[in-house]
């Protein structure tokens, strides 16, 4: 598959990311960025609790549920929008107009605002698509880490079984145990395959550039809008500058690899604007109070969904605004006379903040999660210098959009509306810190509910870099327009000026984007491609792949295959849909599972081996080097499956890219199926 092929692949992982959020929002009314910026949120929490639901109804998961779901919750809203457009009559005259009309709007977003959102998620879409398209390679270039064998495996699993349900995905590397894993992003890969024919790692690439490029950038312009007001410029240039953090959505792209962490923070900017409207109201708000409470409670399966660590990053997140509102409220409280509402808001700002401490640092809930331990990597000099300029975890500095930060920074503090993004930036910075620079205890307490993983919580910090910049963009092209217009005796709030401002914001933006490279594409599609481009030479041998999808065609459908993991062979079940016995590196393995794993080699002399073999239907197995991570101890923990071919027992069927598959014959079955 080519990228120009790939095309309507990508168009159909965005339709999956947005279109049903659309058509609910859109019946409910809303409009503008309200829309557009919350139809992600909306779409992943729809089909990722009808996923959840499919699966306790027992029906296939595909587009079915989804389009199904979609279309009754629509035909459902549009019942409860038709109720509350009138209100009964009154003294026998014509029915009035309820007050409730606008329950579930915002404000317009000004003038010239669609064609502005429009250019800016068109500049945005070609700059993500052209670091991908760099940094892949191969549309369908598989992601020689760690994790993507799992997440592999378990869009493999749900296209196998017709089950994508959050709460039971987690049988995948527990087989009889079905537990939970949140299951958004394999959901939305599995529609993907299902409804384009591409496979799984190209669908899983296009997803990646679907919540990078699409759904992050429209949380970011609905966050930015909320914050900075109804101004064209803010939705031209938010989206853009979304693409100009390689924290996110680049580095999460190909550390871990963080899939479904890129998808979950990719609809927090969007949740937190919920947040922010809902403490911080306003007459020309995007969302009302109404519409954010709406949003907010499906933001929160949404996330819960996609990745539990982006609502630690939202509760975080969110309490500056909630601080920065508890101190106005006081403040006129205090001047009106007010007593009990002057203490009212910051002590429930406080109880918040203690809850939220309380969850990070003592919950049992976490305990799992703090119990990772990544050491600290460089000084806290260099961190903190790496936060500034926006280089964190050693990649490259980026001193436009760093300088754009800052400069938003000073302008942002001058009114309540958006100052609290200051401290809300400086705490992601800090606990990036942390996480990189410092040991103990209450590094453990404040980092662990992020595995106290660097990576993850440097890409915390352009969520509030990306409004931040935007707000030095648009808060200094308006400043020098101002200075020009009172020097030229011109109103600055004439609608001629507000062209001007416009057409300066574009100017400005234009020039940015020239000068910088496409705010730095080469360093983004550099860092993406320091593991993609290793495919041939890290978790694949040169030929490797091809002999897994010609083991595919040899093996018959419905039959297991046992293969170290650590040798790569596993990806043979995402390649061919051919299961394997254990689709990741690790797991909670059955008895019979653990005995195969380490002695299926003496399967003709061991009489417990072939009772296992039997009771798992076990007929095929794979035997290569250990060609991931060779110095970790796990990958020497599969000696069952190691030298088959000197052991009697195995019939060799195929060999390739150093792998060879074998028909286990020691447990009396028949002579290898030809494959000529």
């Amino acid at each position: 598959m080519s990228w120009l092929e790939a095309v309507p692949a990508a168009l159909v992982a965005v339709l999956w990311c947005v279109a049903p959020g659309v058509v609910w929002l859109r019946v409910l009314g809303w409009h503008g960025i309200a829309c557009w910026g919350g139809a992600p949120v909306v779409s992943v929490a729809l089909v990722a609790v009808t996923a959840v639901v499919s699966g306790r109804l027992g029906v296939p998961w595909g587009p079915l549920p989804v389009v199904a779901a979609t279309v009754l919750g629509a035909v459902v809203l549009f019942g409860i929008r038709a109720a509350m457009r009138q209100r009964p009559r009154s003294s026998g005259g014509p029915a009035a107009p309820s007050r409730y009309v606008a329950f579930l709007r915002g404000g317009s977003d000004g003038p010239w605002s669609r064609p502005a959102l429009l250019a800016g998620l068109v500049v945005t879409v070609a700059l993500g698509w052209l670091t991908v398209v760099l940094a892949f390679g191969r549309v369908d270039a598989i992601s020689p880490t760690y994790d993507a064998v799992h997440h592999y495996s378990a869009v493999a699993h749900i296209l196998t079984t017709g089950d994508g349900s959050s709460l039971t995905l987690g049988e995948l590397t527990s087989p009889g145990r079905p537990t939970g894993y949140p299951a958004a992003w394999h959901d939305l890969v599995a529609l993907v395959v299902l409804t384009s024919g591409a496979p799984i790692p190209a669908a899983s690439n296009l997803m990646a550039f679907a919540a990078a490029a699409v759904v992050w950038p429209l949380g970011c312009a609905l966050l930015t809008r909320q914050v900075a007001g109804p101004r064209a410029g803010v939705l031209l240039v938010a989206p853009v500058l979304a693409t100009a953090f390689t924290a996110m959505p680049w580095l999460v792209m190909t550390w871990g690899v963080l899939w479904p962490n890129l998808l979950g923070l990719a609809l927090v900017p969007a949740a937190l604007a919920a947040v922010v409207a809902f403490v911080m109201p306003a007459d020309d708000s995007a969302l009302s109070r109404s519409s954010a409470l709406l949003l907010g409670a499906v933001a929160a399966p949404g996330l819960s969904l996609a990745h539990p660590n982006a609502v630690i990053s939202l509760l975080v997140l969110g309490l500056s605004p909630v601080a920065v509102a508890a101190i106005v409220s006081a403040v006129r409280a205090a001047r009106a006379g007010m007593r009990l509402r002057t203490v009212a808001g910051p002590v429930g700002a406080v109880a918040l903040a203690a809850g939220v401490l309380w969850l990070l640092a003592w919950s049992p809930f976490l305990a799992s999660v703090r119990a990772f331990d990544w050491p600290a990597s460089m000084g806290a000099h260099d961190a903190v210098l790496g936060v500034l300029w926006n280089g964190t975890n050693g990649r490259p500095p980026l001193y436009v959009v760093s300088v754009l930060v800052l400069v938003g920074a000073v302008f942002a503090v001058r009114h309540a509306r958006t100052a609290w993004l200051v401290p809300a930036h400086l705490t992601s910075a800090f606990l990036y810190v942390l996480a990189i620079a410092r040991e103990g205890d209450v590094v453990t307490a404040l980092t662990g509910a992020w595995y106290n993983d660097s990576y993850r919580l440097a890409a915390m910090v352009p969520i509030t870099g990306v409004p931040l910049a935007a707000i030095g963009v648009t808060g200094t092209v308006s400043g020098l327009v101002g200075v020009w217009a009172r020097r030229a005796s011109r109103p600055s709030a004439s609608p001629n000026m507000v062209t001007v401002t416009a057409a300066a914001v574009t100017l400005t933006a234009a020039v940015l984007v020239v000068a910088s490279d496409g705010f730095r594409v080469g360093v983004h599609a550099f860092v993406v491609a320091g593991t993609y481009q290793r495919e041939a030479t890290w978790m694949l041998q040169p030929g490797q792949r091809d002999f897994l999808e010609a083991a595919g065609r040899a093996v018959p459908a419905g039959e297991v295959v046992a293969a170290n993991p650590w040798t790569g062979n596993a990806l043979v079940y995402p390649l061919t849909g051919r299961e394997t016995m254990f689709p990741h590196m690790s797991g909670n393995w059955t008895p019979e599972q653990k005995l195969i794993q380490e002695r299926l080699r003496d399967a003709a002399v061991d009489p417990s081996v072939c009772r296992a073999v039997r009771a798992t239907d076990l007929k095929y197995a794979i035997d290569g080097p250990v060609s991931y991570w060779p110095w970790d101890r796990r990958s020497q923990s599969f000696p069952g499956l190691t030298d088959l071919g000197r052991a009697p027992g195995f019939e060799p069927v195929l060999s390739g890219g150093g792998s060879t598959l074998y028909r286990i014959t020691a447990c009396g079955a028949g002579p290898a199926r030809s494959t000529g």
